[in-house]
């Protein structure tokens, strides 16, 4: 009887863990002898890291390359930090090392731009000067003579071309654009050949004599007026622009596409423009591959300059 009354007391803190789960002990008869579960296979073990060979060098391009101190390339990447300690902290060593090291940036500029002067002096490829001068009287001269062989090139254009012009009635750019093209058939000699896209002439009385439109502005895509194109007969026609230009813009937009149309030499149009000298270095003039070594380099650039100053 003591037996009986042990066994629940045994049992109590068994029955409800079984109960709580069905697949307890208690409801898993039918299992026999084998209901353990089996074990889970053990998870592998992680491979070691293969060592590296004692003799073998570690490669180049796996060490990051530390700037030489105080070099341009140390001032792009640590000067800024230096700065913003003296600003977050500004005791009068964080000031004084930051205001030092940018005294040392300012002289290395100093002594590149002195550098840079003696070097353009001596080399008439980078002195601007060659090309174009910056004194006034200088300028003065090389615009005057400029001005002259571009009207020179531009009466003889205007003796075998002329402006073609499309306008509205109710256009006020028509109607500001016109006094410039009569300006210009009286210092060159273009005639103009103006059109009505609405049939009605401009109010200021301007090119009187005018066409109707007939389908041609539509033929040479004008979407806004005034247009202006430059014509050669019997069937050369050459956009300008379609818009309100300038007399300045009109002589360079009219050199330019008597050039593209090879009515004018490439050098009579250089002669027009105020500068001296082209010397500009077309890279392609370049070999494919450019030389590592930097005498070799600006052999090779020297060589790409003396050949367009030879042109």
């Amino acid at each position: 009887m003591r037996a009986l009354l042990v066994l629940p007391a045994l049992l109590l803190p068994v029955l409800p863990n079984a109960l709580a789960d069905p697949a307890g002990f208690y409801f898993r008869g039918a299992e026999g002898w084998f209901w353990y579960a089996p074990e889970p296979a053990p998870l592998p073990e992680p491979k070691p890291e293969p060592a590296a060979s004692p003799g073998k060098p570690i490669s180049a391009a796996a060490v990051p390359h530390v700037p030489r101190p105080l070099s341009a390339r140390w001032f792009r990447e640590q000067l800024g930090a230096y700065r913003d300690a003296a600003i977050d902290d500004p005791t009068p060593q964080n000031v004084a090392l930051y205001l030092y090291l940018q005294r040392v940036a300012l002289d290395k500029s100093s002594r590149f731009a002195a550098a840079t002067q003696r070097v353009v002096q001596r080399d008439p490829f980078l002195d601007e000067i060659t090309q174009r001068p910056t004194a006034t009287f200088a300028a003065n001269l090389v615009n005057r003579a400029a001005g002259e062989r571009r009207d020179q090139v531009l009466r003889a254009t205007a003796r075998e071309a002329g402006v073609l012009f499309f306008f509205r009635s109710d256009c006020p750019y028509c109607e500001a654009e016109a006094p410039l093209l009569r300006m210009l058939g009286a210092r060159y000699g273009f005639p103009v050949l103006p059109v009505s896209l609405d049939g009605a002439p401009l109010a200021g009385g301007d090119f009187p004599q005018f066409r109707h439109d007939s389908g041609q502005a539509e033929a040479l895509g004008v979407v806004s007026t005034p247009a202006l194109f430059l014509v050669r007969p019997p069937s050369a026609i050459l956009p300008l622009g379609q818009g309100l230009l300038s007399l300045a813009q009109l002589q360079e937009r009219l050199l330019l596409a008597a050039a593209d149309a090879g009515w004018i030499s490439e050098d009579a149009l250089r002669e027009a423009r105020p500068v001296t000298a082209d010397l500009t270095l077309d890279p392609r003039g370049l070999p494919a591959v450019l030389p590592d070594d930097p005498a070799a380099l600006l052999a090779a650039l020297k060589t790409l300059a003396r050949a367009r100053a030879a042109h």
